[in-house]
């Protein structure tokens, strides 16, 4: 009977370490961030608006806060050793915690504001299980996490230590990034980025501290009531008050603007973009202005590119490039942006480190069935009938008015299938969706797991499908998807990628 060979002992030399001291002011300011509504509460209410009463509160939750903090942080201890990292932690439930280089994937650096103050950073530690961070190191020195992660990038590329710390040394020199963004770049980026959040978070902070607003605060009739002038603003003809409203939207748009700004100027601030050579090759991506981020894409784990725009920024040569890959971020991202705002000049360079080619001028893209306008078009047509007509026969006859949305709404579907194509070249396969949210999916035929035919019922009397096709990593909720083509077509077509991707995936191809 053949013994299994017995597993080889861990290296029990390297010291078990503990996070920087400091992390315990980082996690003990978090923890009280979050309970501070808490205090407010029963300031508000328990208390009676009594300060003697809320300080002690506040006092003991300190008090409480930090002791567990620190009584956890001395409970929290790591060794790094050849070939893994060993984590235990736990209180009362001790667990420990073994996670060989060999499993890493990922690792990538994070700096929120308090951190970077302090000299501190946070190291994710990403093996591709699904399941999010399989380790996290929060939080080290900003020295130590950069020691860490170039320990495990060179491990996996089978560096010596000697070698390591001449690859390390080569990395931080002066080398010009492969993209980067200035504040105007950010500024333009900004302009594309419409948001509401800052309307959203007023009107959460409102809604958590009603108890602080006056009764009928929400009600428009008593802003209506209180307005200086009503009766001047009563008088005013139809053509004012719609002037009004327009400038009401007018303002809406502004502000949409300016929170977009501030929102992409918040994420993509300091934006650099290095290729990495030494250790696993990739791409090193750090951004962030109040949370630095500071991560590595291994370019073997890219499974497609994305290029995003739109009708006005694609008339002024701007794109976002993203990497649909098996990496995961620290929020769970698979689709990480590498040239957030870029003309095409820019994004080849990126492309071509991945072995991904952007189309050619002469390709030509194939059109799908009219169907895929059509048969929209009739169901907002549909739709927009019976609220028309439920409501204006119930409700006020103005709700007719419901049914002018027709015709635009049934022409974006039009728009939307003129710019729905797809391309099949002997190494790629691309597919454009979208008119005003325009996206092209570059997808290397070495990278296709899996290609779907289905029909829906709608499908069946135009004897239309839809096709579907899987790469690892790729994002459920926007998959790589061809719809309404013949089914004919369809089958033929998947019929070609099986056998494009047999032979992409024979030695001797890339």
């Amino acid at each position: 009977m053949n013994e299994l060979p017995a597993s080889p002992l861990p290296d029990n030399s390297a010291p078990f370490q503990r996070l920087h001291p400091l992390s315990i002011i980082l996690k003990s300011l978090g923890t009280l961030g979050q309970n501070l509504f808490a205090i407010l509460v029963l300031h508000f209410s328990l208390f009676d608006r009594n300060i003697f009463y809320t300080g002690l509160a506040a006092v003991a939750l300190v008090a409480l806060v930090v002791g567990v903090t620190a009584l956890i942080w001395s409970r929290f201890t790591y060794q790094v050793t050849a070939k893994e990292i060993r984590i235990k932690s736990g209180l009362l439930n001790r667990n420990n915690r073994s996670i060989p280089f060999d499993r890493i994937q990922d690792v990538s650096l994070e700096q929120k504001l308090v951190s970077r103050l302090l000299g501190l950073a946070t190291v994710a530690l990403e093996t591709g299980s699904g399941g999010g961070d399989d380790g996290k190191l929060d939080a080290l020195s900003r020295t130590d996490a950069e020691a860490l992660r170039d320990t495990i990038r060179d491990y996996k590329d089978g560096l010596k230590p000697s070698d390591a710390g001449a690859a390390e040394h080569s990395d931080r020199g002066e080398t010009p990034p492969l993209f980067a963004m200035d504040n105007r770049r950010i500024f333009i980026a900004g302009l594309f980025n419409f948001s509401f959040v800052l309307l959203a978070i007023l009107g959460a902070v409102a809604q958590n501290l009603d108890f602080l607003l006056p009764d009928g605060f929400f009600d428009p009739r008593n802003w209506l009531d209180a307005l200086p002038g009503r009766e001047t603003i009563d008088g005013f003809s139809s053509w004012a008050r719609v002037g009004g409203a327009l400038a009401a939207i007018l303002s809406l748009v502004v502000v949409g603007l300016v929170s977009g700004i501030v929102r992409t100027f918040v994420r993509e601030y300091g934006f650099r973009l290095d290729k990495v050579d030494s250790g696993q090759a990739g791409f090193r991506r750090r951004r962030g202005l109040f949370t630095l981020t500071d991560m590595v894409m291994p370019i073997h784990r890219v499974q497609a590119a994305i290029l995003q725009t739109g009708p006005v920024r694609a008339r002024f040569g701007w794109y976002h490039l993203k990497f649909t890959s098996l990496a995961g971020d620290a929020s769970g991202e698979t689709d990480h942006s590498a040239a957030p705002c870029a003309t095409l000049a820019e994004i080849d360079p990126i492309l071509e480190d991945c072995a991904i080619h952007q189309a050619a001028a002469d390709l030509a893209f194939q059109p799908v069935h009219p169907a895929f306008w059509w048969r929209r078009a009739i169901l907002a047509l549909l739709a927009l009938t019976t609220i028309a007509l439920t409501a204006g026969l119930f409700l006020h006859p103005g709700f007719f008015a419901i049914l002018l949305l027709v015709v635009p709404l049934g022409f974006i579907p039009y728009l939307n299938w003129r710019h729905h194509q797809y391309a099949l070249t002997a190494s790629q396969l691309f597919v454009r969706a979208g008119w005003w949210w325009r996206r092209l999916a570059i997808v290397p035929l070495r990278k296709i797991q899996t290609v779907d035919v289905s029909q829906s019922p709608l499908d069946h009397p135009l004897d239309l499908a839809t096709l579907t096709i899987g790469i690892a990593g790729g994002s459920t909720i926007r998959p790589v998807i061809i719809q309404d083509i013949g089914f004919a077509q369809a089958m033929d077509l998947r019929q070609q990628l099986i056998e494009a991707i047999g032979q992409n995936r024979l030695p001797g191809h890339a």
